[in-house]
C-alpha cells in the first residue's frame, strides 16, 4: 500500500504540474501579444498598408478566446520620411472591427473629446500614455453615449524634427457582447480615414492543446495505479503459492 500511495501522489503531482502549465498558457494568447507598450511582439503579426497619401502604415489585428487586439504604427519609416502631418494615432477616428457579419465601431474620442489625443501627438518629446477605447453604438439605454470597452497604450516617438505615433489596444469580447466565435471566422479592421482596405485574420479558435495534456496526465496516472495494483496482486498470489509449497 505504501507503493500505491506513492504512485497516487506522483500521479496527482503530474496532473498539478500539467494543469499549472495550462493556466499559464491560457492567460496569454496564441500570438504572444501582450498589451504593455512594448510593440516587438507584433513583429510578423501586422500588415503593411497604404495610407491615403504616399505613406505606409503597419496595422495588425489578433484575437484569442477572450480579447480582440489591434495595433498601428502610423509612420514606421518616420526616420527617413516625416510624412507631413500624416503620422497621428487617429484614435479619435472610427476603427471598424468586423467579426463574422457583425460590425463594431470603436475609437477614443470624437470632436471636443479628442483634445488630449491631439496634445499627446504633438508632444515635442517622447511620451507614453493610455486612452480609453469606446464602443460607439446606439442603445436604448445610453443612446449614442459611448461605452468604455478597452484600453489603448500609445507611444509618441521623436527623432530630430520627425515623429511617429504607435498604439496597441485590447478589447474584451464580452464588452462588445460577443459570447463565442466559431473557428475560422474572419475578423477584420478598417479605418478609411487612415488606410485603404481592410486588415483581417481568420480566428483560430480557443486553444485545446493544454487540456489534451491534462487528459494524458490523468490517463498515465490512472494506468500507473492499475498496473501497480495488478503487480501487487500477482506478487501476493506468488508469495502465497510459495508458502503453500
Amino acid at each position: 500500500m505504501n507503493v500505491l500511495r506513492k504512485i497516487l501522489i506522483i500521479g496527482f503531482f503530474t496532473i498539478f504540474v500539467v494543469f499549472g502549465f495550462h493556466l499559464q498558457k491560457v492567460s496569454a494568447n496564441g500570438s504572444g501579444i501582450v498589451i504593455d507598450g512594448n510593440y516587438n511582439d507584433w513583429n510578423g503579426q501586422y500588415q503593411k498598408v497604404q495610407a491615403n497619401s504616399d505613406a505606409q502604415r503597419n496595422v495588425g489585428i489578433w484575437a484569442d478566446q477572450n480579447n480582440i487586439y489591434f495595433y498601428m504604427d502610423s509612420a514606421p519609416d518616420f526616420g527617413h520620411n516625416n510624412q507631413g502631418n500624416d503620422n497621428s494615432t487617429y484614435l479619435n477616428t472610427d476603427f471598424t472591427i468586423q467579426v463574422g457579419g457583425q460590425t463594431y465601431v470603436v475609437g477614443s474620442g470624437r470632436g471636443f473629446m479628442d483634445q488630449s489625443i491631439r496634445n499627446f501627438e504633438s508632444s515635442p518629446t517622447n511620451a507614453s500614455t493610455s486612452f480609453d477605447i469606446k464602443y460607439w453604438a446606439y442603445t436604448a439605454a445610453n443612446h449614442y453615449t459611448p461605452q468604455v470597452v478597452g484600453k489603448a497604450l500609445a507611444t509618441h516617438v521623436v527623432k530630430g524634427n520627425h515623429s511617429d505615433n504607435i498604439f496597441e489596444a485590447a478589447i474584451p469580447m464580452k464588452a462588445l457582447g460577443i459570447t463565442t466565435i466559431p473557428e475560422n471566422t474572419p475578423i477584420a479592421i478598417s479605418n478609411p480615414s487612415i488606410w485603404r482596405g481592410t486588415v483581417s485574420i481568420n480566428y483560430a479558435g480557443a486553444p485545446t492543446g493544454p487540456w489534451v495534456l491534462v487528459g494524458i496526465g490523468v490517463i498515465f496516472a490512472a494506468v500507473g495505479v492499475i498496473w501497480q495494483i495488478r503487480g501487487t496482486k500477482k506478487t501476493t498470489i506468488h508469495e502465497m503459492e510459495v508458502v503453500h509449497a
